[in-house]
Formats: structure tokens, C-alpha cells, sequence
């Protein structure tokens, strides 16, 4: 989320197209590369090459800097594209004309004004996206050879352990619609006309 949101605010407007063309081949490139791809060549890079994080295996935290980067990419990138679109839209609209009239600079109508109404629709794809991060999440755990519940699923699967299948789905399900319900709830504190309504 944090990067997405650094991606759409850096690259929102019309003031710098070199930067939104970049970023948006960048984001373009993320969301359309398999995850596992995505785990290999930090695994290469940073792991291999550099030496900067453990290989694989349940090492403390940098054991999870790149999982957990591999899983964020994509999902970044999606999100970035909606915000800035999102972005767009809020700076066309006569609210932000009147802010830019009052002597507002335009870091601070696109953080104080345009971005509360450019976050709806970011927030509601983020709920969504929160399933696929819990599907991808099996496949960037044989990657990084994490144990988690990934692992516990596929073994459950391939032994026909219909009960730990029924409780990871059941788990699974249950997460994803408190994240969903969260976010409906997050509604609420981004835009305040919806606690009238």
C-alpha cells in the first residue's frame, strides 16, 4: 500500500510525464510477472549475488524481506495504476480548482484534498487483492522454502486431509471477509459524507 501510494502521488498530474511513463511501464511489468518469477530474481540478486538475505528457510525476519516483497510487487503495481487514475480524476474536479485558488501548492491539494477522494476506490481493489495475496502466498512459500500455510495446504491436499483443507478454507475465508469488512469500514474515515448518509 505504502508503495503504491508513493508511486500515484509521485507520478499524479502532468508534471512530470518522463516519471508517469517509467512508473507506469515499471507497474505494467509487476502485475503481468508470475510471482515465482518475481521470487526467483530477487533470489538471485539479493540472495545469491549480494548476499544480503538468507536463501531459504526459517532464518528470523530477513528470512521475510523477500517474501514479503515478492508478494507486495504486483499488487503494488495494480494499485499504483488505480490510484493515479484515481488521482487524475479528483484533480479535474471544481473542489480542486478552489483549493489551487486559495493559494494551496500542488504537493498539498494532491495530499490534503485530491487524494482522500482517489483512495475509495484503492481501498476497495485492496480488500479484493487481499484473496489473491492469500493464493500467492502458497506459491512464493515453495520459492522461498518458508513453512507456513502454504505448505500445510498442499500437504493437506496431496494426502487427502479433508479436515485441515476444510479448516484452512474456512480460515482463509474468514480473513479475507474481515479484511473486506475493514476496508468497508475504512470508508467511513476517508470520506466523511458517507457517516451522513
Amino acid at each position: 500500500m505504502l508503495l503504491a501510494l508513493a508511486l500515484a502521488t509521485a507520478t499524479a498530474g502532468d508534471r512530470r510525464p518522463w516519471l508517469r511513463r517509467a512508473s507506469s511501464g515499471t507497474e505494467l511489468l509487476l502485475v503481468s510477472t508470475p510471482t515465482f518469477l518475481i521470487g526467483i530474481v530477487l533470489l538471485t540478486v539479493f540472495s545469491f549475488r549480494l548476499g544480503l538475505f538468507p536463501v531459504a528457510g526459517d532464518q528470523g525476519l530477513a528470512a521475510l524481506v523477500l517474501p514479503a516483497v515478492t508478494l507486495a510487487l504486483p499488487i503494488a503495481g495494480l494499485l499504483a495504476q488505480v490510484l493515479r487514475d484515481a488521482l487524475d480524476r479528483a484533480l479535474d474536479e471544481p473542489f480542486v480548482l478552489t483549493a489551487r485558488s486559495r493559494g494551496l501548492r500542488e504537493r498539498a491539494v494532491l495530499l490534503r484534498h485530491a487524494l482522500r477522494h482517489a483512495l475509495l476506490p484503492a481501498v476497495t481493489l485492496a480488500g479484493w487483492l487481499f484473496g489473491i495475496l492469500l493464493g500467492g502466498a502458497v506459491i512464493v512459500e515453495q520459492v522461498f522454502g518458508r513453512p507456513g500455510l502454504g505448505q500445510v495446504t498442499l500437504a493437506a491436499v496431496t494426502g487427502r486431509d479433508m479436515p485441515v483443507v476444510l479448516a484452512v478454507v474456512t480460515l482463509s475465508a474468514a480473513v479475507y471477509v474481515l479484511v473486506n469488512t475493514a476496508a468497508d469500514l475504512a470508508y467511513l474515515f476517508i470520506d466523511p459524507r458517507l457517516r451522513r448518509s
